[in-house]
Protein backbone atom coordinates (compact mmCIF):
# COMPACT_ATOMS: atom_id res chain seq x y z
CA UNK A 1 0.00 0.00 0.00
CA UNK A 2 1.26 3.42 -0.76
CA UNK A 3 1.99 6.23 0.82
CA UNK A 4 -0.76 9.28 1.78
CA UNK A 5 0.25 12.01 -0.59
CA UNK A 6 1.93 14.64 1.79
CA UNK A 7 0.64 17.90 2.01
CA UNK A 8 2.86 20.77 2.36
CA UNK A 9 2.78 24.61 3.18
CA UNK A 10 1.63 27.07 0.18
CA UNK A 11 1.44 30.70 0.11
CA UNK A 12 -1.37 32.85 -1.01
CA UNK A 13 -1.35 37.10 -1.55
CA UNK A 14 -3.72 39.23 -0.56
CA UNK A 15 -4.61 42.58 -1.49
CA UNK A 16 -5.30 45.32 1.01
CA UNK A 17 -5.39 48.78 -0.19
CA UNK A 18 -3.14 47.93 -2.99
CA UNK A 19 -0.49 46.07 -0.49
CA UNK A 20 0.17 42.88 -1.32
CA UNK A 21 -0.06 40.50 1.93
CA UNK A 22 1.80 37.15 1.26
CA UNK A 23 -0.02 34.16 3.33
CA UNK A 24 1.42 31.13 4.59
CA UNK A 25 -0.62 28.39 5.28
CA UNK A 26 0.36 25.32 6.92
CA UNK A 27 -1.51 22.07 6.21
CA UNK A 28 -3.14 19.96 9.13
CA UNK A 29 -0.66 18.22 11.22
CA UNK A 30 -1.68 16.37 14.81
CA UNK A 31 -2.63 17.63 16.82
CA UNK A 32 -4.17 20.45 14.60
CA UNK A 33 -6.89 19.35 12.20
CA UNK A 34 -7.33 22.56 10.46
CA UNK A 35 -4.97 24.50 8.07
CA UNK A 36 -3.44 27.61 10.13
CA UNK A 37 -2.68 30.54 8.68
CA UNK A 38 0.62 33.20 8.68
CA UNK A 39 0.87 36.67 7.93
CA UNK A 40 3.98 39.32 8.91
CA UNK A 41 2.38 41.13 12.05
CA UNK A 42 0.98 38.21 13.92
CA UNK A 43 2.64 36.70 17.30
CA UNK A 44 1.31 33.12 15.97
CA UNK A 45 -0.23 31.30 13.27
CA UNK A 46 -3.62 30.64 13.41
CA UNK A 47 -6.63 28.36 12.38
CA UNK A 48 -8.49 28.54 9.96
CA UNK A 49 -10.88 26.34 10.95
CA UNK A 50 -11.02 24.55 7.75
CA UNK A 51 -9.58 21.12 6.55
CA UNK A 52 -9.75 21.75 2.81
CA UNK A 53 -7.21 23.96 1.69
CA UNK A 54 -9.74 25.97 -0.62
CA UNK A 55 -11.94 26.92 1.84
CA UNK A 56 -8.83 27.50 4.44
CA UNK A 57 -7.73 29.91 1.74
CA UNK A 58 -10.62 31.62 1.88
CA UNK A 59 -11.09 31.77 5.40
CA UNK A 60 -7.62 33.24 5.57
CA UNK A 61 -8.17 35.65 3.27
CA UNK A 62 -11.04 36.87 5.27
CA UNK A 63 -8.95 36.81 8.22
CA UNK A 64 -6.43 39.23 6.65
CA UNK A 65 -9.07 41.99 6.13
CA UNK A 66 -10.52 41.62 9.55
CA UNK A 67 -7.76 42.41 11.84
CA UNK A 68 -7.18 37.89 12.23
CA UNK A 69 -11.06 37.53 12.97
CA UNK A 70 -11.94 34.12 11.93
CA UNK A 71 -15.41 34.40 9.65
CA UNK A 72 -18.23 32.56 9.78
CA UNK A 73 -17.80 29.60 6.93
CA UNK A 74 -21.53 30.46 5.57
CA UNK A 75 -20.64 34.39 5.39
CA UNK A 76 -17.49 33.44 3.57
CA UNK A 77 -18.62 31.69 0.98
CA UNK A 78 -20.41 33.25 -2.14
CA UNK A 79 -23.52 32.13 -3.23
CA UNK A 80 -24.32 31.18 -6.37
CA UNK A 81 -27.10 34.01 -6.78
CA UNK A 82 -24.00 35.84 -6.39
CA UNK A 83 -22.25 33.88 -8.19
CA UNK A 84 -25.04 34.18 -11.21
CA UNK A 85 -24.40 38.10 -10.79
CA UNK A 86 -21.10 38.60 -11.53
CA UNK A 87 -21.70 36.80 -14.67
CA UNK A 88 -24.08 39.05 -15.56
CA UNK A 89 -22.77 42.24 -14.87
CA UNK A 90 -19.65 40.48 -16.90
CA UNK A 91 -22.10 40.23 -19.81
CA UNK A 92 -23.75 43.74 -19.18
CA UNK A 93 -20.97 45.60 -19.55
CA UNK A 94 -21.40 45.71 -23.23
CA UNK A 95 -23.28 48.96 -24.58
CA UNK A 96 -23.33 48.57 -28.30
CA UNK A 97 -26.75 47.01 -29.10
CA UNK A 98 -25.34 44.55 -31.36
CA UNK A 99 -22.51 43.49 -28.95
CA UNK A 100 -25.12 42.89 -26.32
CA UNK A 101 -26.68 40.54 -28.31
CA UNK A 102 -24.26 38.29 -28.58
CA UNK A 103 -23.43 38.67 -25.03
CA UNK A 104 -27.13 37.52 -24.25
CA UNK A 105 -26.23 34.73 -26.10
CA UNK A 106 -22.97 33.60 -24.67
CA UNK A 107 -24.48 34.63 -21.00
CA UNK A 108 -26.70 31.71 -21.92
CA UNK A 109 -24.07 29.24 -22.55
CA UNK A 110 -22.11 30.50 -19.31
CA UNK A 111 -25.26 30.10 -16.99
CA UNK A 112 -26.23 27.02 -18.55
CA UNK A 113 -22.81 25.36 -17.75
CA UNK A 114 -23.04 26.34 -13.93
CA UNK A 115 -26.32 24.46 -14.05
CA UNK A 116 -24.96 21.31 -15.16
CA UNK A 117 -21.88 21.81 -13.08
CA UNK A 118 -24.60 22.45 -10.23
CA UNK A 119 -26.86 19.26 -11.08
CA UNK A 120 -23.72 16.97 -11.99
CA UNK A 121 -21.86 17.28 -8.74
CA UNK A 122 -24.53 18.16 -6.49
CA UNK A 123 -22.10 21.15 -5.16
CA UNK A 124 -23.77 24.39 -3.87
CA UNK A 125 -22.54 26.70 -3.43
CA UNK A 126 -20.73 26.33 -6.56
CA UNK A 127 -17.44 28.60 -5.75
CA UNK A 128 -16.72 25.63 -2.83
CA UNK A 129 -15.70 23.16 -5.90
CA UNK A 130 -12.35 21.77 -5.18
CA UNK A 131 -10.38 21.06 -8.31
CA UNK A 132 -10.91 17.60 -7.26
CA UNK A 133 -14.85 18.18 -7.49
CA UNK A 134 -13.98 19.72 -11.12
CA UNK A 135 -11.96 17.01 -12.56
CA UNK A 136 -15.02 14.36 -11.78
CA UNK A 137 -17.19 16.95 -13.10
CA UNK A 138 -15.38 16.31 -16.07
CA UNK A 139 -15.30 12.15 -16.22
CA UNK A 140 -19.36 11.86 -14.84
CA UNK A 141 -20.35 14.75 -17.53
CA UNK A 142 -19.00 11.83 -20.67
CA UNK A 143 -20.90 8.84 -18.84
CA UNK A 144 -24.42 10.76 -19.11
CA UNK A 145 -26.69 10.36 -21.56
CA UNK A 146 -27.74 13.57 -23.46
CA UNK A 147 -31.63 12.98 -22.05
CA UNK A 148 -30.69 12.59 -18.73
CA UNK A 149 -32.32 16.21 -17.67
CA UNK A 150 -35.42 15.60 -19.03
CA UNK A 151 -38.49 14.76 -17.62
CA UNK A 152 -39.18 11.89 -19.88
CA UNK A 153 -36.47 10.81 -21.45
CA UNK A 154 -36.13 8.92 -24.59
CA UNK A 155 -35.00 5.34 -24.00
CA UNK A 156 -33.10 4.43 -27.02
CA UNK A 157 -31.43 7.89 -27.05
CA UNK A 158 -30.53 7.62 -23.09
CA UNK A 159 -28.65 4.06 -23.93
CA UNK A 160 -26.72 5.41 -27.11
CA UNK A 161 -26.26 9.10 -27.35
CA UNK A 162 -23.91 10.59 -24.35
CA UNK A 163 -22.48 13.66 -23.84
CA UNK A 164 -18.88 14.26 -26.54
CA UNK A 165 -15.91 15.58 -24.83
CA UNK A 166 -16.60 18.52 -26.67
CA UNK A 167 -19.73 19.41 -24.88
CA UNK A 168 -17.59 18.98 -21.53
CA UNK A 169 -14.79 20.92 -22.59
CA UNK A 170 -16.94 23.79 -24.10
CA UNK A 171 -18.72 23.98 -20.23
CA UNK A 172 -15.57 23.55 -18.82
CA UNK A 173 -14.05 26.35 -20.38
CA UNK A 174 -17.42 28.72 -19.44
CA UNK A 175 -16.65 27.79 -15.96
CA UNK A 176 -13.12 28.40 -16.01
CA UNK A 177 -13.91 31.97 -17.27
CA UNK A 178 -16.66 32.40 -15.02
CA UNK A 179 -14.85 31.47 -11.86
CA UNK A 180 -11.83 33.80 -12.74
CA UNK A 181 -14.17 36.59 -12.91
CA UNK A 182 -15.27 35.59 -9.57
CA UNK A 183 -11.41 35.44 -8.11
CA UNK A 184 -9.89 38.26 -6.43
CA UNK A 185 -6.31 37.54 -8.26
CA UNK A 186 -8.08 37.16 -11.93
CA UNK A 187 -6.58 40.71 -12.49
CA UNK A 188 -9.19 42.48 -14.62
CA UNK A 189 -11.06 39.98 -15.26
CA UNK A 190 -12.60 40.06 -11.52
CA UNK A 191 -15.77 41.57 -11.34
CA UNK A 192 -15.29 44.21 -8.85
CA UNK A 193 -18.28 45.95 -6.41
CA UNK A 194 -21.28 43.33 -7.22
CA UNK A 195 -19.96 41.08 -4.06
CA UNK A 196 -17.73 42.23 -0.77
CA UNK A 197 -14.12 41.37 -1.50
CA UNK A 198 -14.13 38.76 1.64
CA UNK A 199 -16.13 36.55 -0.69
CA UNK A 200 -13.97 36.61 -3.96
CA UNK A 201 -12.14 33.74 -4.27
CA UNK A 202 -8.58 33.40 -4.31
CA UNK A 203 -7.74 30.76 -6.74
CA UNK A 204 -9.49 29.23 -9.26
CA UNK A 205 -10.01 25.47 -9.28
CA UNK A 206 -10.19 25.00 -12.96
CA UNK A 207 -6.45 25.59 -13.63
CA UNK A 208 -5.32 22.98 -10.90
CA UNK A 209 -5.93 19.82 -12.79
CA UNK A 210 -5.65 18.05 -16.09
CA UNK A 211 -8.62 18.31 -18.12
CA UNK A 212 -9.84 15.25 -20.47
CA UNK A 213 -8.57 15.36 -24.37
CA UNK A 214 -11.01 16.15 -26.86
CA UNK A 215 -11.48 13.85 -29.73
CA UNK A 216 -10.71 14.71 -33.40
CA UNK A 217 -12.96 14.78 -35.57
CA UNK A 218 -12.83 14.32 -39.55
CA UNK A 219 -13.76 17.81 -41.56
CA UNK A 220 -17.26 17.47 -43.34
CA UNK A 221 -17.20 19.25 -46.60
CA UNK A 222 -19.31 18.74 -49.44
CA UNK A 223 -18.43 17.59 -52.66
CA UNK A 224 -19.46 18.83 -56.14
CA UNK A 225 -22.18 16.50 -56.38
CA UNK A 226 -23.30 17.23 -53.06
CA UNK A 227 -23.60 20.72 -53.34
CA UNK A 228 -25.97 20.34 -56.37
CA UNK A 229 -27.87 17.58 -55.23
CA UNK A 230 -28.90 19.92 -52.02
CA UNK A 231 -30.11 22.38 -55.02
CA UNK A 232 -32.39 19.23 -56.10
CA UNK A 233 -33.51 18.89 -52.46
CA UNK A 234 -35.00 21.57 -52.44
CA UNK A 235 -36.53 22.17 -55.41
CA UNK A 236 -38.35 18.66 -55.01
CA UNK A 237 -39.02 18.11 -51.52
CA UNK A 238 -39.54 21.84 -50.56
CA UNK A 239 -40.31 23.28 -53.84
CA UNK A 240 -41.82 27.23 -53.44
CA UNK A 241 -39.43 27.97 -50.78
CA UNK A 242 -37.10 29.39 -52.92
CA UNK A 243 -35.58 30.83 -49.87
CA UNK A 244 -33.74 27.89 -48.94
CA UNK A 245 -31.90 27.45 -51.85
CA UNK A 246 -30.94 31.12 -52.25
CA UNK A 247 -29.85 30.39 -48.41
CA UNK A 248 -27.71 27.44 -49.66
CA UNK A 249 -26.06 29.56 -51.86
CA UNK A 250 -25.40 32.70 -49.82
CA UNK A 251 -23.59 29.99 -47.66
CA UNK A 252 -20.87 29.34 -49.84
CA UNK A 253 -20.37 32.55 -51.43
CA UNK A 254 -20.30 34.39 -47.87
CA UNK A 255 -18.68 31.26 -45.58
CA UNK A 256 -21.04 32.88 -42.96
CA UNK A 257 -22.49 31.81 -39.75
CA UNK A 258 -26.03 30.53 -39.79
CA UNK A 259 -27.08 32.94 -37.11
CA UNK A 260 -25.26 35.52 -39.22
CA UNK A 261 -27.06 34.26 -42.40
CA UNK A 262 -30.43 34.31 -41.08
CA UNK A 263 -30.29 37.93 -39.56
CA UNK A 264 -29.10 39.39 -43.40
CA UNK A 265 -30.87 42.69 -44.03
CA UNK A 266 -31.20 44.82 -47.51
CA UNK A 267 -29.13 47.81 -45.39
CA UNK A 268 -26.34 45.10 -44.73
CA UNK A 269 -25.75 45.36 -48.50
CA UNK A 270 -22.59 47.15 -50.41
CA UNK A 271 -22.93 47.75 -54.15
CA UNK A 272 -20.08 48.90 -55.50
CA UNK A 273 -19.80 49.15 -59.81
CA UNK A 274 -20.81 45.54 -60.47
CA UNK A 275 -19.95 44.20 -57.10
CA UNK A 276 -22.25 43.15 -54.56
CA UNK A 277 -21.07 42.98 -51.24
CA UNK A 278 -22.72 42.06 -47.81
CA UNK A 279 -21.16 43.61 -44.88
CA UNK A 280 -21.38 41.24 -42.10
CA UNK A 281 -20.17 41.64 -38.31
CA UNK A 282 -19.58 37.70 -36.39
CA UNK A 283 -18.77 36.60 -34.13
CA UNK A 284 -16.72 38.56 -31.29
CA UNK A 285 -17.39 41.22 -33.51
CA UNK A 286 -15.36 40.46 -36.15
CA UNK A 287 -16.25 42.86 -39.34
CA UNK A 288 -15.93 41.04 -42.96
CA UNK A 289 -17.43 42.05 -46.36
CA UNK A 290 -18.24 38.79 -48.72
CA UNK A 291 -19.12 38.82 -52.60
CA UNK A 292 -21.89 37.34 -53.73
CA UNK A 293 -22.35 36.90 -57.77
CA UNK A 294 -24.74 38.89 -59.86
CA UNK A 295 -26.83 36.53 -60.44
CA UNK A 296 -27.88 35.47 -56.95
CA UNK A 297 -28.00 39.31 -56.20
CA UNK A 298 -30.99 39.01 -58.69
CA UNK A 299 -32.20 36.41 -57.44
CA UNK A 300 -32.55 37.34 -53.86
CA UNK A 301 -33.90 40.83 -55.35
CA UNK A 302 -36.83 38.74 -56.71
CA UNK A 303 -37.02 37.51 -53.09
CA UNK A 304 -37.41 41.03 -51.62
CA UNK A 305 -40.29 42.24 -49.50
CA UNK A 306 -41.46 45.16 -47.43
CA UNK A 307 -39.49 44.27 -44.26
CA UNK A 308 -35.76 44.59 -43.80
CA UNK A 309 -34.73 41.17 -43.93
CA UNK A 310 -33.13 39.38 -46.70
CA UNK A 311 -35.06 36.04 -46.23
CA UNK A 312 -38.48 37.94 -45.03
CA UNK A 313 -40.39 35.87 -47.77
CA UNK A 314 -39.88 32.13 -45.71
CA UNK A 315 -42.87 32.71 -43.88
CA UNK A 316 -45.13 33.42 -46.72
CA UNK A 317 -43.86 30.95 -49.19
CA UNK A 318 -43.81 28.15 -46.40
CA UNK A 319 -47.37 29.26 -45.25
CA UNK A 320 -48.30 28.36 -49.08
CA UNK A 321 -46.46 25.01 -49.47
CA UNK A 322 -48.28 23.78 -46.77
CA UNK A 323 -51.35 25.04 -48.46
CA UNK A 324 -50.53 23.27 -51.37
CA UNK A 325 -50.27 20.36 -49.80
CA UNK A 326 -53.23 20.45 -47.80
CA UNK A 327 -51.77 20.37 -44.88
CA UNK A 328 -53.84 23.44 -42.96
CA UNK A 329 -53.02 23.09 -39.47
CA UNK A 330 -49.21 23.76 -40.37
CA UNK A 331 -49.81 26.23 -42.22
CA UNK A 332 -51.71 28.08 -39.65
CA UNK A 333 -48.90 27.57 -37.14
CA UNK A 334 -46.73 29.79 -39.51
CA UNK A 335 -46.75 33.56 -38.48
CA UNK A 336 -46.61 36.73 -40.03
CA UNK A 337 -43.47 38.43 -38.69
CA UNK A 338 -40.33 37.33 -40.27
CA UNK A 339 -38.17 35.78 -36.97
CA UNK A 340 -34.75 34.63 -38.09
CA UNK A 341 -34.58 31.97 -35.47
CA UNK A 342 -37.52 30.57 -36.49
CA UNK A 343 -35.73 30.50 -39.62
CA UNK A 344 -32.56 28.91 -38.73
CA UNK A 345 -34.56 25.86 -36.84
CA UNK A 346 -36.36 25.45 -40.13
CA UNK A 347 -32.98 25.30 -41.87
CA UNK A 348 -30.71 23.86 -39.80
CA UNK A 349 -33.36 20.60 -39.85
CA UNK A 350 -32.98 20.58 -43.62
CA UNK A 351 -29.72 19.73 -44.18
CA UNK A 352 -29.46 16.47 -41.87
CA UNK A 353 -33.15 15.60 -43.89
CA UNK A 354 -31.31 16.11 -47.07
CA UNK A 355 -28.46 14.33 -46.21
CA UNK A 356 -30.23 11.55 -45.21
CA UNK A 357 -32.77 11.09 -47.93
CA UNK A 358 -29.96 10.37 -50.40
CA UNK A 359 -27.91 8.71 -48.43
CA UNK A 360 -24.69 11.15 -47.40
CA UNK A 361 -22.56 11.38 -43.91
CA UNK A 362 -24.50 13.44 -41.68
CA UNK A 363 -24.18 17.03 -42.56
CA UNK A 364 -25.62 21.11 -41.00
CA UNK A 365 -25.66 24.20 -42.47
CA UNK A 366 -21.95 25.21 -41.27
CA UNK A 367 -20.30 22.14 -43.59
CA UNK A 368 -20.99 25.24 -46.24
CA UNK A 369 -18.78 27.46 -43.94
CA UNK A 370 -15.88 24.91 -44.13
CA UNK A 371 -16.56 24.18 -47.46
CA UNK A 372 -16.31 27.47 -49.00
CA UNK A 373 -13.30 28.19 -46.86
CA UNK A 374 -11.91 24.92 -48.12
CA UNK A 375 -12.31 26.36 -51.83
CA UNK A 376 -10.94 30.06 -50.45
CA UNK A 377 -7.51 27.80 -49.49
CA UNK A 378 -7.34 25.64 -52.39
CA UNK A 379 -4.10 27.08 -54.50
CA UNK A 380 -3.55 29.70 -52.50
CA UNK A 381 0.32 29.04 -51.02
CA UNK A 382 -0.46 32.42 -48.07
CA UNK A 383 -2.72 30.71 -45.90
CA UNK A 384 -2.29 33.30 -44.01
CA UNK A 385 -3.29 36.03 -46.19
CA UNK A 386 -6.42 33.30 -46.81
CA UNK A 387 -7.63 33.75 -43.26
CA UNK A 388 -7.11 37.56 -42.87
CA UNK A 389 -9.43 37.72 -45.76
CA UNK A 390 -11.95 35.65 -44.61
CA UNK A 391 -11.96 37.58 -41.21
CA UNK A 392 -10.99 34.15 -39.62
CA UNK A 393 -9.09 35.78 -37.22
CA UNK A 394 -8.20 39.76 -36.78
CA UNK A 395 -4.61 40.48 -35.54
CA UNK A 396 -3.53 42.97 -32.57
CA UNK A 397 -2.24 45.50 -35.31
CA UNK A 398 -5.50 45.42 -37.59
CA UNK A 399 -7.70 45.21 -34.29
CA UNK A 400 -5.91 47.96 -32.30
CA UNK A 401 -3.90 50.02 -34.29
CA UNK A 402 -4.92 49.95 -38.08
CA UNK A 403 -8.50 51.25 -38.77
CA UNK A 404 -9.94 49.32 -41.33
CA UNK A 405 -11.61 51.11 -44.43
CA UNK A 406 -14.67 49.55 -46.61
CA UNK A 407 -11.73 49.65 -49.46
CA UNK A 408 -9.95 47.07 -48.20
CA UNK A 409 -12.81 45.03 -46.61
CA UNK A 410 -14.09 45.35 -50.54
CA UNK A 411 -10.80 43.68 -52.06
CA UNK A 412 -10.29 41.44 -49.30
CA UNK A 413 -13.73 39.87 -50.13
CA UNK A 414 -13.14 40.28 -53.96
CA UNK A 415 -10.11 38.20 -53.58
CA UNK A 416 -11.99 35.47 -51.61
CA UNK A 417 -14.52 35.36 -53.85
CA UNK A 418 -11.62 35.61 -56.40
CA UNK A 419 -10.59 31.96 -54.98
CA UNK A 420 -13.77 30.46 -54.29
CA UNK A 421 -15.01 30.74 -58.22
CA UNK A 422 -11.47 29.47 -59.00
CA UNK A 423 -11.38 26.34 -57.14
CA UNK A 424 -15.63 25.45 -57.77
CA UNK A 425 -16.34 23.30 -60.84
CA UNK A 426 -18.44 25.71 -63.68
CA UNK A 427 -21.68 23.54 -63.38
CA UNK A 428 -21.58 24.34 -59.01
CA UNK A 429 -20.63 28.06 -59.35
CA UNK A 430 -23.51 28.26 -62.78
CA UNK A 431 -26.32 26.86 -60.19
CA UNK A 432 -24.63 29.04 -57.04
CA UNK A 433 -25.80 32.00 -59.31
CA UNK A 434 -22.47 32.38 -61.42
CA UNK A 435 -23.23 33.87 -64.68
CA UNK A 436 -22.04 32.48 -67.75
CA UNK A 437 -22.62 33.49 -71.26
CA UNK A 438 -20.54 30.78 -73.12
CA UNK A 439 -17.96 28.43 -72.36
CA UNK A 440 -14.94 30.26 -73.46
CA UNK A 441 -16.21 33.48 -71.50
CA UNK A 442 -16.65 31.27 -68.39
CA UNK A 443 -12.99 29.93 -68.67
CA UNK A 444 -12.05 33.13 -69.15
CA UNK A 445 -13.56 34.72 -66.11
CA UNK A 446 -11.74 31.53 -64.35
CA UNK A 447 -8.60 31.82 -65.66
CA UNK A 448 -8.71 35.51 -64.36
CA UNK A 449 -10.46 34.73 -60.79
CA UNK A 450 -7.00 31.57 -60.85
CA UNK A 451 -4.73 34.52 -61.76
CA UNK A 452 -6.21 36.54 -58.76
CA UNK A 453 -5.59 33.69 -56.66
CA UNK A 454 -2.47 32.92 -57.66
CA UNK A 455 -3.27 29.42 -58.14
CA UNK A 456 -0.49 28.56 -60.64
CA UNK A 457 -1.96 25.30 -61.70
CA UNK A 458 -4.98 25.97 -62.26
CA UNK A 459 -4.15 29.02 -64.10
CA UNK A 460 -2.18 26.87 -66.38
CA UNK A 461 -4.72 23.79 -66.87
CA UNK A 462 -7.06 26.76 -67.52
CA UNK A 463 -5.15 28.35 -69.97
CA UNK A 464 -4.34 24.87 -71.91
CA UNK A 465 -7.79 24.55 -72.19
CA UNK A 466 -8.77 28.12 -73.76
CA UNK A 467 -5.91 26.85 -76.54
CA UNK A 468 -7.13 23.73 -77.68
CA UNK A 469 -10.39 25.20 -77.89
CA UNK A 470 -9.04 28.29 -79.87
CA UNK A 471 -7.26 25.68 -81.91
Amino acid sequence: MGRKTKRLKQVITVVVNGAVIPVTLSPPKPPRRAWYAYWSGLVASKSTGQTDFQQAALAAESMVRNGGKRPCVVEALMSDEDFTAIQRAHYDRRQDPKARVRAEKSMESCLEAIAAFRQITGISPVVSATPDDCAAFQRKALQLPKSWRLKYPNAKKERSECYSPHTVLKWSTALQAAFERASINGGKKCIRGIVDNAKLLTSNPWKAFTWIEGADKPIRQFTAGELGSILDYFGSRWKGITVAPAAAKICLWSWCRLSELVNLKWDDLRIVGTEYHFEIIGKWGVEKWARIPTGLYRELLGLKTASPYVFSAYNRQLRQHYERRGLRKFAMRVGDTYNPDAFAGWLQERIPAWAKAVGSPHATVHVFRKTALQHARCGEDLNRQVAKDARVSASVMMRHYVTERDEELRQASNRTYARILASLPPEVATRYGYPSENETDDLEARLAAATNAQDWNLVTDLARQLAERAS
